[in-house]
């Protein structure tokens, strides 16, 4: 009897370990553009976000289907741009491993209001294989907040291109421009 009311007393550890957003941002390294940057996926200095800080700060990245959506992906933060008076821009890298044991890694641009407060986010620079397809999209980012986004797909051997340019209004928001 006693096992019984033991086992209806378990229940899962809490998690006590909760980072504030100032904690977050001082564990990476502020991005200074001078007048453009190249964001890709292999110069940044990666912080491995634990999988708490995921889920509080960035659940808007995680898929939305119910099984385990953590499982296979590593995200890292890479960057922070916290010059403007309105919001703050994170770098966040995701990484996904496959069971053909292939990887892909996609980087987004996202900005948070000054209290931490999710506003909008932007994949600018994604690499990987699906199936018979290599994705390429590399992104310039620009003083003025600007974001020029080069995508290229390639499947069997045919390559489709698309340029977009993206600018980040006051407020914070992703803003598809004219490509003219």
């Amino acid at each position: 009897i006693c096992l019984f009311f033991i086992s209806l007393a378990a229940t899962a550890q809490e998690d006590t370990v909760k980072v504030n957003y100032t904690d977050l941002l001082n564990s990476t390294n502020e991005v200074f553009i001078t007048d453009s940057i190249s964001i890709n996926n292999n110069k940044w200095q990666l912080n491995l976000l634990d999988t708490t800080v995921v889920k509080n700060w960035f659940p808007h990245l995680l898929p939305t289907t119910a099984n385990n959506r953590l499982k296979n992906r590593n995200y890292y933060l890479a960057g922070k741009i916290t010059t403007n008076n309105s919001f703050d821009l994170l770098i966040i890298l995701e990484e996904k491993k496959k069971t053909d044991s292939s990887t892909s890694q996609i980087v987004y641009l996202i900005t948070n209001k000054k209290d931490g407060s999710y506003i909008a986010s932007l994949e600018i620079v994604v690499t990987g294989t699906r199936k018979k397809s290599n994705f390429i999209t590399s992104s310039w980012l620009y003083k003025d907040y600007t974001v020029v986004q080069n995508s290229k797909i390639i499947i069997n051997q045919r390559t489709l291109a698309e340029l977009k340019h993206y600018r980040i209004n006051t407020s914070g928001r992703f803003i598809l421009s004219a490509n003219y």
